[in-house]
């Protein structure tokens, strides 16, 4: 018992400290793996283990190759394209807009799909008519609808189906989440449709007319900000609402040659390690050298990713093996077997996917998701019913947090689209409510609780050959 409390109170200090925001999230979660290995609930090598894991390195690798579709055109063509839906009107912009990013968000981490379709979105609404604020939170909740249909549209699902495959349970398939994901996304996407001329603010000017507000800045084609000496850049990235740029010498012009190579190095990976031909962090860092030994990739560029997301998922997932080790996650689950007597499976599922909702507000998507999987796998044990409906219910509704703009899609949009913090919640509180509501009824549909053991699910789901992760080793 004695585990089991202090599991719950670095848990508990983790979602404080998160929440004060006082200290960047990456040093807040090695925190915890130092806390985890210092009071002896892992051992050093369990409380490290995370960093070393396949999938965090294959999230590594599709980082480096999205910079790798942005370095040779690709992104920027797309956002091209995304240009033209202005001509149709401000709904018809909106609509072509979201349904374009979702599509590339379900293969792109959705960070990289808003920031590669900001600048389009922006042409497209002033063409349109439409206000920026208008255009921009939609945008950025698009990219994150996105990744929930497909296994690599967010590291969320990564991270999912490598704890799984820890835990003994299959990984999560290719297109196990289409199903449930695919119906959700659209059902947000309408949603968006109906209540952004409701509640979105129109504070801000049409497309590029009030943008970046800049009074004595002179900015020239092909140059970026000139600031002076080397130290005032350190200076201005004090300063939140601006965003320094890299080095003039690295804004090379696009390698558009190359665009078609990219897109298939990066199918291919996708492809073979889907396949379980080779093992995905394999497949991930050799496309990585592929791009660059192609010329498809800068190497000076390939390993500027964001490397605060390796380090939280690294760290989250000894939190996770803590509250699977210490029986925290199987006390919970207790917990949750006593709600099921008053409301049934279903309840417990709803308290799951809320809790874990509310958590993703204060942690992260996938440290949420890494907490609450023990939770879930342990109350489906107790009740006697499919683990898979609360471990895919949990992952998707990691995904399902509108109602701040803490995300890093929405931190994009945030400055330019002049929002305010309750912006988020006036859009973002009603679309949380109703995903929450669809999923209760979507995940039981599409991974029955009557299915019992580590493979169940329906139809689909259990066509794991070709399809699913591999194994790692």
């Amino acid at each position: 018992m004695t585990g089991i409390v202090l599991v719950l109170a670095i848990v508990l200090i983790g979602i404080v400290l998160f929440s004060l925001d006082r200290i960047p999230l990456e040093v807040t979660a090695l925190a915890i793996v130092c806390l985890l290995a210092l009071t002896g609930v892992l051992t050093p090598a369990e409380a490290f283990a995370g960093f070393s894991n396949e999938t965090v390195i294959f999230i590594f690798a599709l980082l480096a190759m999205t910079g790798g579709l942005s370095a040779t055109g690709v992104m920027h063509r797309a956002g091209g394209w995304l240009a033209h839906f202005g001509r149709l009107g401000p709904r018809g912009f909106l609509l072509g807009l979201m349904l374009l990013v979702v599509v590339f968000s379900a293969f792109v981490p959705n960070t990289v799909t808003t920031a590669a379709f900001l600048p389009a979105a922006l042409r497209g609404a002033k063409a349109s008519g439409m206000r920026r604020s208008r255009v921009l939170m939609p945008l950025a909740f698009a990219s994150i609808l996105g990744g929930m249909s497909f296994l690599y549209g967010t590291s969320t699902n990564l991270v999912v189906s490598a704890r799984l495959d820890d835990l003994g349970q299959r990984p999560i398939g290719l297109v196990e989440l289409t199903p449930a994901g695919l119906p959700l996304a659209l059902l947000g996407i309408a949603i968006i449709l109906v209540l952004t001329p409701v509640v979105l603010p129109t504070r801000t000017g049409t497309g590029e007319e009030d943008g970046r507000a800049l009074r004595g800045v002179k900015l020239h084609p092909g140059e970026g900000l000139r600031v002076g000496p080397r130290e005032h850049p350190r200076e201005l990235a004090s300063d939140s609402s601006l965003q320094v740029l890299p080095d003039v010498e690295d804004l090379a012009a696009p390698r558009r040659s190359k665009a078609f190579l990219a897109i298939a190095i990066f199918v291919t990976v996708l492809v073979i390690g889907s396949a379980g031909l080779v093992p995905l962090s394999v497949a991930g860092v050799a496309g990585v050298l592929l791009m660059v030994l192609t010329g498809c990739l800068d190497p000076k560029l390939a390993f500027r990713i964001d490397w605060r997301v390796v380090l939280l998922i690294g760290s989250m997932m000894a939190l996770g093996l803590a509250m699977e080790k210490s029986g925290a996650g199987q006390f919970l689950g207790g917990l949750a077997v006593e709600v099921a007597g008053v409301g049934g499976p279903r309840l417990v599922l709803l308290c799951l996917m809320l809790l874990t909702i509310l958590l993703s507000i204060p942690m992260s998507n996938q440290a949420a998701a890494l907490v609450m999987l023990p939770v879930g796998l342990s109350a489906a044990a107790g009740l006697d019913v499919n683990p898979r409906t609360f471990a895919m219910g949990i992952a998707l509704a990691a995904s399902c947090s509108f109602v701040t703009p803490l995300e890093p899609s929405c931190m994009l949009v945030f400055g330019p689209g002049r929002y305010r913090f309750s912006d988020f919640f006036r859009l973002g509180g009603p679309l949380t409510a109703l995903m929450l509501a669809a999923l209760v009824v979507l995940v039981p549909w599409a991974w029955p609780m009557e299915v019992h053991g580590p493979s169940g699910g329906a139809g689909l789901n259990q066509q794991s050959t070709g399809s699913a992760v591999a194994r790692p080793g």
